[in-house]
């Protein structure tokens, strides 16, 4: 499993350089459906490279933070080798249609746990830890200034797919006509052009920015670990203040649940989606809560307890989709960043045994699919991309004896659209046909019981 781990990002690999002399390093999700520079996947890429060639993880992130501005902010996705296409170009979120280097949007900000995580791998290269720690300060200190306007500790996002979540359920509700892969989208991105992208003025005139659980534990994170980077106690201050505003604005002790809150006025999106367990995470996070999030709801196999890895949303909600499903991919399907950030707090809440299960699964959906975008957590089928990077995370829950031999290198996969379109095709057809055949079997039973 390792060795295949290591011939994707191989093979996903790309390099070069731009026509002023910056270069680049990254690794591609998944071309040719994915072949950009996206952010929290680089993040994800270069804490499976660390085990690999620590090399490649420092030239990840390096490429990452060149591809920012001298402010601190640094773009979602960034098209280093390969302008947008022009079929998707106008659904960037970039500040014109054309002549883009980069979107104009933020993603998940983890960079600092992973430059942490890197940079501990890293003993033959001691500088690397110190030497991104200026720009690392500026970017989160954008996020405090640009994304918290109410000085709450929260960072908002104003696009749904910041927070790499894109058309998840349970920004239905916030954005509407305007969530993904509805018409209205194109409007969300063009009345942010109009305002240059300037956060703080988007989230005061218009009501469709969200305080995101997920986004905002992974900024806890990473604010805790550039603290320990820099030695810098505001930082963990910062840090120690946006977990403290989860738990009092965020947590619903009804429910057991965390809940996006969307708006000026704060309003709860009761959908449970794995972002609502993200805070097990949380080091801080008091055991009570933890072990409601596991035993209410993360082990029950009515809402998160799936045959297979851990569903990116409850079983119970009515949005649940279990497949492909026309392009929605974050309606139910199970992802390994999940299984990635979940279970380490499974093993150390005692509950061990369990983590084992669900990792367990997740190395029987790779054996039997490969390395897949997403996977149907009820039947194991894999979906979607394939070769995908951040599904690589696997190695890093994985026992760590053994290692990668560099013979295993691929040559840079190209994929090929026609194939991925007729992969496409298939899978949404085999979800067609059981959906169909539920739905037959679900009215012969009323027949019967009839």
């Amino acid at each position: 499993m390792r060795d295949e781990a290591y011939r994707v990002l191989a093979g996903n690999w790309r390099e070069g350089s731009l026509a002023d002399g910056t270069t680049y390093g990254f690794t591609c999700p998944a071309p040719p459906r994915y072949r950009h520079q996206w952010y929290w996947d680089s993040c994800f890429h270069a804490i499976v490279w660390r085990h690999f060639e620590p090399a490649r993880a420092r030239e990840e992130l390096r490429t990452l933070l060149r591809g920012g501005r001298l402010d601190g902010f640094i773009p979602h996705t960034i098209f280093w080798h390969d302008s947008a296409g022009w079929r998707r170009a106008p659904f960037y979120a970039t500040h014109s249609v054309r002549g883009n280097r980069a979107t104009a949007h933020i993603q998940t900000p983890l960079l600092a746990l992973a430059w942490e995580l890197v940079a501990a791998a890293s003993p033959e290269d001691p500088g690397f830890r110190a030497e991104g720690l200026d720009a690392l300060r500026l970017h989160y200190d954008w996020l405090d200034r640009d994304r918290d306007p109410d000085g709450d500790g929260l960072i908002s996002i104003i696009h749904p797919d910041e927070s790499g979540l894109d058309d998840s359920p349970k920004y239905d509700a916030v954005f509407g006509w305007m969530s993904h892969y509805n018409p209205g989208y194109v409007w969300l991105v063009e009345r942010s052009r109009r305002l240059r992208y300037d956060s703080r003025a988007i989230i005061a005139r218009y009501e469709e920015h969200v305080e995101d659980v997920m986004v905002n534990v992974f900024y806890a994170l990473s604010l805790h670990a550039l603290a320990r980077m820099t030695g810098d106690v505001q930082y963990e201050i910062r840090a120690d203040r946006t977990e403290q505003a989860l738990i009092e604005h965020c947590w619903d002790e009804e429910r057991g649940l965390f809940w996006d809150l969307a708006g000026r006025d704060h309003a709860p999106q009761r959908v449970s989606t794995w972002s609502s367990l993200a805070p097990l995470a949380l080091p801080s996070l008091p055991e009570p809560i933890a072990r409601r999030l596991i035993e209410e709801h993360l082990l029950d196999p009515r809402r998160y307890g799936a045959p297979f890895a851990i569903p990116s949303v409850s079983m119970e909600e009515p949005s649940f989709r279990a497949g492909w499903h026309l392009f929605r991919c974050w309606r139910g399907p199970a992802w390994i960043n999940a299984v990635w950030l979940l279970t380490p707090a499974l093993r150390r809440f005692g509950y061990d045994a369990e983590a084992d299960r669900i990792i367990a699964s997740c190395v029987e959906l790779v054996e039997r699919h490969g390395f897949r975008e997403y996977y149907n957590p009820l039947t194991g089928d894999g979906l979607a991309a394939r070769r995908f990077g951040w599904s690589t995370l696997l190695v890093d829950l994985l026992p760590t004896d053994g290692a990668t031999s560099a013979d295993t290198i691929a040559t840079p996969f190209q994929g090929s659209i026609p194939a991925e379109l007729w992969s496409m095709g298939a899978e949404a057809a085999t979800e067609t046909r059981r959906l169909a055949s539920a739905t037959v079997a679900d009215v012969v039973a009323r027949l019967r019981r009839r």
